[in-house]
C-alpha cells in the first residue's frame, strides 16, 4: 500500500492506496478536513476502487461523484484530491 499527504488551504488529506494492473484496488482517505455530507467520503472511496489511474478519468470520475452526491468540501478541489492520489502511487 502506498501513501501521500497533501496540505490543502483548509486541511490536510491523506491517502493509502493500492494499485494492481493500474487501477484502484483499495482506497483509504483521512485527514482534517470537512466534507458534506460527511458519508460521501466513503461514496468517493467506494467509487474510485477499479478505476484506471488516468488524471483525466480520475476528474472525470471524481466531478461526478460531487454532483451525484452534492459533496461540498470547504477548501478542498477536486485537483487537490487527483494531486494527493497521483503523489501517493509515484511515490
Amino acid at each position: 500500500m502506498k501513501k501521500a499527504t497533501l496540505r490543502t488551504k483548509k486541511g490536510l488529506i491523506e491517502v493509502e492506496i493500492s494499485i494492481e494492473h493500474n487501477r484502484i484496488t483499495t482506497l483509504k482517505i483521512t485527514g482534517d478536513f470537512f466534507i458534506y455530507p460527511e458519508e460521501a467520503l466513503e461514496v468517493i472511496e467506494q467509487e474510485l476502487v477499479g478505476i484506471a489511474i488516468d488524471e483525466e478519468q480520475l476528474k472525470n470520475k471524481i466531478e461526478g461523484i460531487y454532483k451525484k452526491q452534492q459533496i461540498s468540501t470547504p477548501g478542498i478541489t477536486i485537483n487537490d484530491w487527483i494531486t494527493v492520489i497521483l503523489k501517493a502511487i509515484n511515490l
